[in-house]
């Protein structure tokens, strides 16, 4: 037999299993989200790489607000970039060592996502356990109420007696003072 505290556990643990998967869900659009940008930001300096070999490294920056500035590399030396080497600590760096780091972290973001992704599965898993779990006990605490209807507590009235007993609108504070009637 299920009682019903029992039952709101096992519904309080569904919802909490739930709520852990939409966060979880949350966290890797986030990461594919970085992942996208790092591809991106790899394929562009590639490009650059292979513009500056050609001798003809040229791009327009977006520096926000609508503005683009002309940019245009000196052929004589390599193109740098400046990075988050971590901790906030930028770092200026050619091109390639700028996608050799930025290919590290992509693959550390990759690994961080196979691991969310196993959890949200393991916990997908869990919550339809857990929700299987719920709904057998919400059939078993059904069944016996429905078996065993209620069984009146007084003897039936007669038709009379019903009509009289048929919800009216209680009046409070009667003429008689603030003694309990049978209607009340």
């Amino acid at each position: 037999m299920v009682d019903r505290t029992e039952l709101q556990n096992k519904a309080r643990l569904v919802e909490s299993h739930r709520q852990h998967l939409e966060e979880l869900q949350r966290r890797m659009d986030q990461i594919v989200s970085v992942i996208n940008e790092h591809q991106v930001t790899e394929e562009v300096l590639s490009r650059l790489i292979s513009m500056e070999e050609a001798g003809e490294s040229k791009a327009h920056v977006s520096i926000g607000a609508g503005v683009t500035l002309h940019y245009q590399h000196n052929t004589s030396t390599k193109g740098t970039a400046m990075i988050d080497l971590g901790s906030g600590i930028f770092g200026e760096r050619n091109w390639q060592e700028v996608i050799d780091i930025l290919a590290k972290r992509r693959d550390e973001f990759t690994d961080l996502q196979e691991t969310l992704l196993k959890q949200a599965s393991s916990i997908e898993e869990k919550l339809g356990q857990l929700a299987k779990e719920f709904n057998e006990a919400a059939e078993k605490l059904q069944a016996p109420e429905s078996q065993n209807p209620p069984q009146p507590l007084a003897q039936p009235q007669s038709s009379d007696e019903a009509n009289k007993s048929t919800p009216k609108q209680r009046r409070r504070g009667s003429m008689f003072g603030s003694k309990l009637t049978l209607d009340d």
